[in-house]
């Protein structure tokens, strides 16, 4: 009888433990670079900054319709007005700020007062023509590069705006507007939290997001896609958590077949949203993703690497092999790689590894050359070596192709979405109506 009476106090202690555990309120930890354990008090839709271009030598400002400028001159004064003509003027860094036209300041804000969007166009390095329309407020100022032991002076553009209108132009730019809605309101939620974990890591930095994918795809529009707007405001405000902890949600084009733990590639905290997952459509042989295979001298691959700072020592590569999360060497067997061991001959050699995902950004990130991290190394040793895989992008969290299977063949709600990818995470509304989410 005691020994029954003893099972079931220990049996009501773990429960206890295990309530504690699952309901407690996160302690606030501070930011930090890594997974945050952030206080979710919400005080309504924030505004976002996007780094919109950078590194610029010039550009050329279009305006069209009322404009409010706001500029801080090089006496250091305030200087503010309307502007209401159709004009086209050249932008340059001054090494002290900016100039415009013919005028010199420090910093130069401008506002649309009638949505008609400020363009600012500009010639990529390769020379090509790039140009953004914003409807919102930017901010031009100067900034430098490094060259030859010198510092260039360069343009920067920040844009901001409320996050819920940032969104338009992500979910735009990271998936198809054709696609079930379930899917794109998936992605919406993904892509806020994504953002607003950013916005609440980097409150001290000068911008929050990169407008590429560096952090997500930006394509910001006046005209925004109806099925894209229904699915970024019936979530408005909805974030994921775990534990009552705001969650980095990551996404990628195809994972392959199952999605990487975030431990490989980007975080150093367990998290149970993040640990990886079977996907329904990849991992199923008859929706198996396109392969993709590229083949590289080892002369071009050490090239690519030091050109994107990921290898400094001097030598040439002799030996590179794929490792998989436990270090492991995984030969010419397909699996998801973690890092890169890279064994180099010349005066010193030694061997570098290099994560997987640094590398694939390095080599090219798209389907003619290292399109994802699922994959298999073939030659190694050898004068050429190929690499070979499925899937799309580093592999961490949302399957975006799996998801718009699991809405149109499984009939998956965003919510049911969310839950296959990031398991155990907990969908938060910090601002905006409930309406519609359900």
């Amino acid at each position: 009888m005691l020994g029954w009476f003893f099972r079931l106090i220990c049996l009501a202690l773990l429960g206890l433990g295990f309530f504690h555990l699952a309901f407690r309120e996160a302690p606030e930890l501070g930011l930090r670079p890594d997974i945050l354990a952030a206080n979710l008090s919400g005080r309504g839709q924030p505004e976002i900054r996007v780094l919109a271009a950078d590194a610029l030598e010039r550009a050329v400002l279009t305006i069209n319709g009322r404009v409010a400028i706001s500029a801080i001159g090089m006496d250091m004064r305030q200087h503010s007005g309307d502007f209401s003509q159709s004009v086209s003027v050249e932008v340059t860094p001054t090494g002290q700020g900016v100039k415009l036209g013919s005028d010199r300041y420090v910093r130069v804000r401008l506002k649309s007062l009638d949505q008609q969007p400020l363009r600012l166009s500009w010639k990529k390095s390769d020379q090509s023509e790039a140009s953004l329309n914003l409807p919102h407020e930017i901010e031009i100022h100067g900034t430098h590069i490094e060259s030859g032991g010198r510092k260039l002076p360069r343009l920067r553009i920040l844009a901001r705006l409320p996050i819920e209108e940032y969104l338009y132009g992500v979910v735009a730019g990271e998936i198809f507007s054709s696609w079930p809605l379930e899917a794109i309101r998936a992605q919406a939620v993904a892509a806020r939290s994504y953002a607003y974990f950013e916005m609440r890591s980097r409150a001290d930095d000068e911008y929050d997001v990169h407008a590429d994918v560096r952090s997500q795809v930006w394509r910001p529009s006046p005209v925004v896609e109806p099925q894209v707007r229904r699915a970024v405001d019936s979530t408005a405000g909805v974030v994921l958590t775990e534990k009552n902890a705001l969650i980095k949600t990551f996404f990628h084009s195809e994972c392959g077949g199952f999605t990487a733990d975030a431990r490989w590639f980007f975080t150093k905290t367990p998290l149970l949203a993040l640990s990886g997952v079977s996907c329904p459509r990849c991992s199923a042989a008859k929706n198996r993703p396109t392969p993709w295979r590229a083949t590289y001298t080892r002369q071009e691959v050490a090239a690519k690497l030091r050109q994107a700072g990921l290898l400094r020592q001097p030598g040439e590569i002799r030996v590179l092999q794929g490792l998989d999360y436990r270090g492991n060497p995984m030969g010419r067997r397909l699996g998801r790689v973690v890092s890169l061991e890279l064994t180099l001959v010349g005066d010193r050699g030694g061997q570098v590894r290099v994560p997987a995902n640094d590398f694939r950004l390095a080599m090219g990130p798209d389907r003619q050359n290292i399109a994802s991290t699922y994959m298999a190394i073939e030659g190694g040793d050898e004068a050429r070596i190929t690499f070979s895989g499925y899937g799309w992008g580093h592999g961490v969290g949302l399957c975006q192709y799996g998801a718009a299977y699991a809405a149109d063949k499984l009939g998956y709600n965003f919510l049911d979405i969310l839950a296959l990818y990031f398991p155990g995470a907990k969908p938060v509304r910090l601002w905006g109506s409930d309406a519609g989410f359900r």
